[in-house]
């Protein structure tokens, strides 16, 4: 068998020492042989888990003894630590293992019942959601309410089989011993033989033995304390949470065993629980007496055979509404309205005493309810109400006090302090608002009112009074209060009041409080000041006479410069709704201006004045470029823009319109589905171009005909200027347009002296889908000539423009560099065609028809 050697160190476990002489306990140095290897270990955890019972060395030895399950090479899991433990606790039953502590989570409590009353948070209704009373406390864990065996035990301590005490004795003999109890009951002394002590109280022991020791020893003294308590077994029957068979220390009391066993159940009884003790009269236990009071005289030691019998639960009462700790309590006996109440902690401040109402069920049939007034302010009867006794299943509700306020009034609005005040009788309003400093800033000095409740129904009225004449002292405003009025004060802008206003060029232009001996100079002040740009000579008053025939209002021009100095005749008093108007300085522009791009020689913006010609901006610019190109100017105004926009929407209007009348007359005359379809298709093909019509951008674009500097100047075409006006002076394109229905929409090079039919030539000609009666030609300039304006298809015809004759018609025009032929689509051509095959079709069959019915 392979050996094993001591390591020569002197750390014990828990951080005792351990001497090299082999006294306390060593770790082993591992080994080849698995059975030392395990007694070691064993040894080591059994001698940990019995330093457990020093409470200094709890921690500290189940960390040694995890350290040794670390070391050694047999594989100690938790598991069997645990049941090792629960090995050394069923052996020593007095001994607590304590695990190391862990940190508790910190538990955030709310606001409590007595806060929550204050605060005004809960409501005034009875709520009946109640708790049986006394049944949580059993719900922690079970090790929280283990007994205290680390302290002397008491003399009334009875000795058992299982008890081990140290007996020291010290004189003219020095000794000690270590003696236990057997199953006899008995104990053996070296010298003394076998001494019977089961049944002693500890505080017997002591003189027993020293008695029996005098009989062999002379001239000593003796010490006895107590070392491993015994282990007794009890039993928790009835309504307990998990009824059974216990094994607790013999210190334990009937509560320690009750808190083991989880308590009663929530149908067993917290106050007729009964101790049964081997023949002896049983003991009664009412653990309201230790949960209401923390009275523990009734309870008593446990003994091994002890039993405790839970029984169900007596009779209840409910408890809710304003009381301090509302919930279900357990009666013994019969017990009345008072001592439940007092269960309960007692009513709270908010509780009504005049109405405490119980509601009960009578005989098994039905529900009442009866009201009682504990207050003792009534007769005998009502006195003697809280006598009342309870029956099984009632509930008490304690209401309210009423939440309104009583022997007070209010003041609110425009003051400095609002909120509640005291009401004596003769108190009145001057008692309240005794000065200026009561109210904020610019208070309405002219109105205020109490709002008065008028008994028996509390019906509000509305009294006003002048809180000028009140502060000034006038004792037909101070009025006398009432209980439960309203005082209410308001800003100098709220409710009726006078006022002035003011417009224009001010900082603050508005409507402000129209103050005693209130100038015109004033009112500028207020208004933060007149503006650089304001008009001195002359501002205007619009003065309103109110009447009950109407109103009237006069005119009244000042001086403004006057006025300011303290001119009195300018400087005019004010009244009630007169306006002030403060005009800017006639003529005064400052942001108006104008736009020039393209060939000028300045391009840019550039500010004008009122009435400033298009000549002036051009000469300002430096004139044209020698690249100018004049017919292709384009000269863009926004209110042009505006009114363009207007009558584009007023068009699109009326084609729609027109469009949708003529749709239906269409569809609704068809002869076939298929001529509803194609007209259905044609409706929405022209809502689509109505769309892009809607969707187009304006320009703004207003037609002018530029020439040089000099001719432009007084010509019609020299037109004022506006602000936002802008000019754009391209270069000469050198390309001529065509679009629309031709067989190649492309830009040609400008011919001089070619014509319209000679551009159109070069593209191909017109398709069939082409309007020819609708060819137009856009000049440069922007303005349009047609071939339905002017000639009518005419071989010879005057041009104003050219002033001179034109011969071939509208395909003889001569283009111009930048000009445009837009040749539209005729956009009924298709419809039209199949209209003219479905009236010849018809024909067609009325004639056929007609052939048969000769020949018949």
């Amino acid at each position: 068998m392979a050996s094993c050697t001591p390591p020569q160190n002197t750390e014990g476990i828990g951080g005792y020492p351990v001497s090299p002489t082999g006294e306390g306990l060593r770790r082993p140095r591992p080994c080849q042989g698995n059975r030392a290897r395990r007694v070691l270990l064993w040894a080591a955890l059994l001698t940990s888990v019995s330093l457990l019972s020093v409470p200094a060395v709890r921690a500290q030895s189940l960390l040694e003894a995890s350290r040794l399950r670390s070391s050694s090479p047999l594989p100690l899991t938790q598991e069997s630590l645990a049941q090792a433990m629960q090995a050394r606790a069923a052996e020593e039953p007095n001994v607590v293992i304590v695990p190391p502590e862990t940190p508790k989570p910190k538990v955030e409590q709310g606001p409590s019942r007595i806060e929550r009353l204050l605060s005004r948070e809960l409501r005034p209704d009875v709520s009946l959601d109640l708790k049986q009373f006394g049944y949580d406390v059993f719900r922690m864990p079970v090790t929280t309410f283990a007994p205290v065996t680390n302290v002397p035990v008491g003399p009334d301590y009875v000795i058992g089989p299982g008890d081990s005490f140290t007996l020291t004795l010290w004189g003219r003999v020095d000794a000690q011993y270590t003696l236990r109890v057997d199953r006899n009951g008995q104990i053996v002394l070296p010298e003394v033989g076998a001494l019977r002590v089961w049944g002693m109280k500890f505080a017997e022991l002591e003189s027993y033995l020293q008695h029996e020791l005098s009989r062999k020893y002379a001239d000593f003294k003796m010490s006895v304390t107590m070392d491993r308590l015994r282990s007794i077994r009890v039993f928790v029957v009835g309504e307990a949470l998990t009824p059974g068979s216990y094994t607790i220390s013999s210190l334990s009391t009937a509560i320690n065993a009750l808190f083991a066993a989880g308590g009663p159940s929530k149908s067993g009884s917290l106050r007729s629980i009964r101790l049964l003790r081997n023949g002896a009269d049983p003991c009664r236990i009412d653990l309201y007496d230790f949960l209401l009071g923390g009275d523990k005289t009734q309870d008593v030691r446990l003994q091994d055979g002890d039993t405790i019998f839970i029984p169900l639960i007596g009779p209840v009462a409910g408890v809710a509404g304003n009381v301090k700790r509302p919930a279900i309590y357990e009666m013994v006996a019969s017990m009345t309205l008072a001592e439940v109440l007092d269960l309960a902690g007692g009513v709270t401040f908010t509780g009504w005493l005049q109405r405490v109402q119980v509601e009960r069920v009578e005989q098994h049939r039905r529900r009442v309810v009866v009201d009682f007034d504990i207050s003792g302010d009534g007769d005998l009867h009502d006195q003697r109400a809280a006598d009342v006794t309870l029956q099984d299943g009632d509930v008490v509700k304690v209401f309210a006090v009423p939440s309104r306020q009583e022997k007070v009034v209010h003041l609110a609005g425009h003051v400095v302090r609002p909120g509640t005040y005291e009401w004596k009788p003769g108190l009145r309003l001057g008692d309240l608002l005794t000065s200026y400093d009561d109210l904020q800033a610019q208070p309405n000095l002219a109105y205020g009112e109490i709002e008065r409740l008028i008994p028996p129904d509390l019906h509000p009225i509305t009294i006003p009074f002048n809180v000028g004449r009140l502060l000034a002292g006038e004792p037909g405003d101070n009025i006398e209060l009432r209980q439960y009025d309203t005082i209410r004060l308001f800003r100098w802008d709220e409710r009726i009041t006078e006022a002035v206003r003011i417009s224009g060029l001010v900082f603050d232009p508005n409507q402000y409080r129209l103050v005693p001996d209130m100038r015109v100079s004033d009112l500028v002040d207020t208004a933060g000041g007149l503006r650089k740009n304001a008009y001195l000579r002359n501002a205007e008053i619009t003065r309103r006479h109110v009447t009950q025939q109407g109103m009237t209002s006069e005119t009244i021009d000042v001086d403004l410069e006057k006025a300011l100095a303290g001119d009195r005749e300018h400087n005019l008093l004010l009244r009630d709704y007169d306006h002030l108007v403060i005009r800017p300085i006639p003529e005064l522009e400052f942001d108006r201006s104008a736009e020039i791009l393209g060939e000028v020689r300045f391009p840019g913006t550039y500010p004008i004045r009122k009435g400033e010609p298009l000549s002036s901006l051009i000469e300002r610019a430096g004139g044209f470029t020698g690249q100018a190109y004049l017919r292709g100017a384009v000269f863009a105004r926004e209110s042009a823009k505006e009114v363009q926009r207007r009558r584009l929407d007023q068009l699109i209007r009326q084609i729609e319109e027109s469009v949708l009348a003529g749709s239906e007359q269409r569809i609704s005359g068809a002869l076939d589905a298929e001529t509803v379809k194609s007209q259905q298709v044609a409706l929405q093909t022209k809502q689509e171009l109505l769309a892009k019509l809607r969707a187009a951008e304006l320009t703004g674009r207003v037609v002018v005909k530029l020439a040089p500097v000099a001719e432009l100047k007084g010509s019609p075409h020299d037109v004022e200027l506006e602000d936002g006006d802008t000019l754009t002076v391209p270069q000469t394109p050198g390309v001529v347009h065509v679009v629309g229905e031709v067989f190649n929409a492309t830009s040609l090079l400008y011919e001089q002296g070619r014509t319209v039919g000679y551009y159109l030539r070069k593209v191909g000609g017109m398709t069939k889908e082409a309007e020819e009666k609708q060819v137009s030609v856009i000049k440069a300039d922007g303005s349009v000539i047609s071939r339905e304006q002017g000639n009518k298809g005419k071989l010879v015809f005057w041009s104003s423009e050219h002033n001179s004759w034109f011969f071939g018609g509208f395909m003889s025009l001569e283009m111009e560099p930048g000009d445009t032929i837009v040749v539209p689509r005729d956009l009924d051509r298709f419809l039209w065609i199949r209209t003219t095959k479905d009236i010849t079709q018809i024909i067609f069959q009325i004639a056929v028809a007609a052939g048969i019915a000769f020949a018949i």
